[in-house]
């Protein structure tokens, strides 16, 4: 069983009390986390002690996604320990840059098609769709399947980077009247077609934008997969969870 941990979910800034995007993946001794946006360093840190993490995997590098590692540098050089970090190339990225240089980090890069195994879980790479080079991952333990989007609209590897999951947990900031084909983002009715036609258990929508309206996202999604859930800061999905 995977339980996968919510951090933060808002985009591209928090809500009150909020905070962007996040997200822990546990299995077993196995420790992943996807992102690392600001406000959720602390809350990371309420889970366990983020330099006993496996991997700090960034799906790109906006700053809503990756902020907090900068004070997370700070913390491995108190505590003396190293942390694996992957994510895209990215030449213009400001904090990519700084990662390079740390002697705290252990930096590799990750494209579309590279696939990783770490602890006994592997993580596929597949391409997204957003200004700035980005990756969706798909994350598998053999039995069951967590999907994350990152960042991304629509393009033609959405449907087999999603097939089958058990949990997919998509960006879906935009209404239906907000999206456009240009866009950085899917709609939440986007994210709830893409589950119901790829055959997903469970829909968890992220990245929500605190000038939009939730209900009328979970409304409009709601009408493609009545299942489409809301992510919330705090909430654990358990994927795999027979009982």
């Amino acid at each position: 069983m995977m339980k996968l941990y919510v951090l933060g979910m808002n985009g591209p800034f928090p809500e009150p009390d909020g905070a962007t995007s996040g997200y822990l993946l546990v299995s077993g001794h196995t420790k992943i986390c996807m992102d690392l946006g600001s406000g959720t360093l602390q809350r990371l840190t309420g889970l366990m002690e983020p330099a006993d993490l496996d991997v700090l995997f960034f799906t790109h590098w906006h700053y809503d996604h990756c902020s907090d590692v900068l004070p997370l540098l700070y913390r491995l050089q108190a505590t003396g320990k190293r942390l694996r970090v992957i994510g895209p190339a990215d030449a213009a990225s400001p904090i990519r840059a700084i990662l390079e240089k740390d002697p705290q980090v252990d930096l590799e890069t990750a494209a579309p098609g590279d696939c990783f195994e770490i602890g006994g879980l592997q993580v596929k790479v597949f391409k997204a769709v957003h200004p700035v080079p980005a990756v969706m991952l798909r994350i598998c333990d053999g039995q069951h399947t967590l999907c994350y989007t990152g960042d991304t609209n629509l393009h033609d590897q959405l449907l087999p980077f999603a097939q089958g999951a058990d949990l997919l947990l998509a960006d879906g900031l935009f209404t239906e009247e907000t999206w456009g084909s240009g866009k950085p983002h899917l709609s939440a009715k986007q994210c709830a077609e893409l589950a119901r036609d790829a055959g997903v258990g469970r829909l968890v929508i992220t990245h929500l934008n605190p000038f939009l309206d939730k209900g009328t996202l979970l409304s409009q999604a709601r009408q493609a997969f009545p299942a489409s859930e809301l992510a919330q800061t705090g909430m654990c999905c358990r994927i795999g969870d027979e009982g």
